[in-house]
């Protein structure tokens, strides 16, 4: 299989130092087309995981002085002096492990030190170990036979990272190899187990190349493109025909690292070019597999890395869980069937998804209000617009002022809830629109608002219309998804006739409402309000005057404002500092009002109450 290498910051396993004799000639800094490489975070080995040493050529024992294996650990001191370093022996070895694994990167990956009092030049009687390599302590690959002081890189040996190193005497040297220590030249890093894609969500094939359908069934079954990429030059893959696409879901949840974060791998026989060969698919990244984002354009006979952070949105994308490749091949390109895809890699591997928290009963949050107008383009009473979050919490179903939040026209309102709302069978979110009384069909008050609902907060989709009849909607109409986390509601300005619009009193979350109230706290009281005013209105009706009497919940800033049926302020009957706790009241005169419905509204810092006043004279 093609050697996948991981571009991704290596973690300190020891303090970096500058490496000294003969380190120059050793290894160089690695340039590669995208990035240059310095070896300036090395670790080292730091485990002896075993050591068998053998004895001198002649039989005897090595003294004790060449015996401790730990002198071969952490920084070489690269020199000849005595006691830095461990002997082999005939046939002896050692077995280094590292603080992580140290990955396949461009160029050495290992510096291995060994110390000779003859000198460092390798000669036919230069002391030279076998070195093997393995990523789990039990299979070993082979590197082969250094000599002295030796820099090695293990490309081509099929493995993507080493753990651990042997080191075996090959040398006749009366105590054989004598290690130093082992630098893993571009650092240790945790050990990152790929994930790949293991689902196929939905495969659309497209045509081939003259128009006719694709019917080889060995190059159209989309379960190939999942698992690890054989990337072998057989009909292991996916062909998705001209115009052809695939959604795949991955096992987990693809977080965003630094650097790249996929590589989608594709086959071409005989390894061909885009210029020879042209076969090419957009490839497209999703958090919920609705909605998906564009990253970037892989090609012929390619392992294209993508970063998720390249994602066209509007906002970073934290992670992802489905990726969907869709062909791009030019026509007229001489590929019969398109782009072949063998398989999707997550770098970095997949992780558990958090446990998703689901809303109570209503929205609690207001993300944005954009006020509208009147019908004939004029401005909204002011009680009717000026406390969007009149709308958040369990709706009051009253036809009373200060309870609700009015649209207009070209109005809108964006709202977010404690959690995510669960797309459950049947209706999810029921929306209470206030129409004064008017509680007959959508029709006989024809106020409308279009409903649109969210995983991102930008990303939005159409889920019905609604009006005071017919208030409930079902996410399943907005599109494939488990869950939402956001709401907006617009008024239709072509089907509400009614002077201001759609009126917004509240959103019940109907599954998760039903199921707090009836299962988890059946006693409790779902509405949360503030202490109440304790407000009276007396006479009521009233023909001459009346009085309002209120007890402050809060200190500071009150008002009691009077507002005509349609919501404009008559007057206002008190406005001054109060202490929580206390009573107040307002006198006042109806004299000079037309008999009519009127609303009280009494304010106190953010707490509002509303009584209805009729005036009869």
């Amino acid at each position: 299989m093609k050697r996948f290498t991981k571009f991704i910051f290596p973690s300190l396993c020891a303090i970096a130092a500058s490496l000294s004799v003969n380190a120059s000639s050793n290894f160089d800094a690695v340039n590669s087309p995208e990035t240059t490489y310095f070896p300036t975070e090395e670790c080292y080995a730091s485990e002896v995981v075993s050591f068998q040493q053998g004895t001198m050529t002649n039989g005897s024992p090595i003294g004790a002085d060449r015996s401790n294996p730990l002198m071969a650990l952490y920084q070489p001191d690269a020199s000849n002096a005595a006691g830095g370093f461990v002997s082999l022996g005939v046939d002896g070895y050692i077995i280094l492990g590292f603080d992580g694994v140290v990955y396949d990167a461009a160029g050495n990956d290992f510096m291995i030190y060994e110390t000779s009092f003859g000198g460092d030049t390798c000669n036919s009687s230069a002391e030279r170990a076998l070195i093997e390599l393995s990523q789990d302590g039990s299979t070993w690959v082979t590197y082969g036979e250094i000599c002295l002081d030796e820099a090695i890189d293990f490309s081509g040996l099929g493995l993507e990272y080493v753990s651990q190193i042997k080191i075996t005497n090959t040398a006749t040297s009366p105590d054989g190899y004598d290690v130093d220590g082992v630098i893993a030249i571009n650092g240790c890093q945790e050990l990152i187990e790929e994930c790949y894609g293991a689902e196929v969500m939905a495969y659309y094939p497209g045509l081939k190349n003259d128009g006719s359908a694709m019917t080889n069934p060995l190059r159209i079954d989309p379960s190939k493109a999942l698992g690890q990429p054989q990337d072998d030059n057989t009909e292991n893959f996916v062909s998705l025909g001209y115009g052809g696409k695939v959604y795949i879901e991955f096992d987990g949840v693809v977080m965003n690292e630094v650097g790249n974060d996929l590589i989608v791998v594709e086959t071409t026989f005989g390894n061909g070019t885009f210029s020879s060969y042209p076969e090419s698919a957009d490839v497209y990244v999703s958090q919920n597999g609705v909605d998906f984002y564009y990253v970037g354009t892989a090609y012929t006979n390619e392992s294209a890395m993508f970063d998720i952070d390249n994602a066209l949105t509007p906002h970073l994308l934290s992670y992802i869980t489905h990726v969907k490749i869709e062909d791009t091949t030019p026509t007229g390109s001489i590929s019969v069937d398109g782009y072949d895809l063998d398989g999707v890699i997550a770098i970095n591997g997949c992780s558990e998804p958090a446990d998703v928290v689901f809303a109570r009963c209503s929205a609690s949050q207001v993300l944005s209000y954009t006020e509208g107008t009147t019908l004939s383009g004029g401005t909204i009473d002011a009680i009717r617009t000026e406390n969007p979050s009149n709308v958040l919490g369990y709706p009051e179903g009253t036809d009373e002022y200060g309870v609700f939040t009015t649209l207009g026209y070209g109005g809108k309102i964006k709202l977010s809830f404690d959690g995510a709302v669960q797309n459950v069978p049947g209706d999810d979110l029921q929306f209470i629109e206030t129409s004064f009384n008017q509680n007959g069909s959508c029709g006989s008050y024809p106020e409308y608002a279009d409903v649109y609902v969210s995983f991102d907060s930008f990303s939005w989709h159409f889920a019905g219309t609604v009006c005071k009849a017919d208030n409930t909607i079902d996410i399943s109409d907005a599109g494939d998804f488990e869950y939402i986390n956001y709401v907006k509601v617009v008024n239709n300005n072509e089907m509400s006739t009614t002077n201001d619009g759609y009126d917004l009193d509240g959103v019940i979350i109907i599954g998760t409402c039903e199921s707090y109230v009836t299962l988890e706290n059946p006693t409790e009281n779902i509405v949360e309000v503030e202490p109440t005013m304790e407000t009276k209105v007396y006479p009521n009706p009233v023909s001459n005057s009346a009085t309002v009497n209120f007890v402050a919940t809060q200190n500071g800033n009150a008002s009691i404002e009077l507002y005509n049926y349609f919501g404009k302020n008559v007057t206002t009957l008190f406005s001054q500092q109060v202490v929580a706790g206390n009573k107040y009241k307002a006198n006042f005169s109806v004299e000079n009002l037309p008999a009519g419905i009127y609303i009280c509204k009494i304010t106190n810092n953010n707490v509002t109450e509303t009584k209805k006043i009729v005036v009869s004279n």
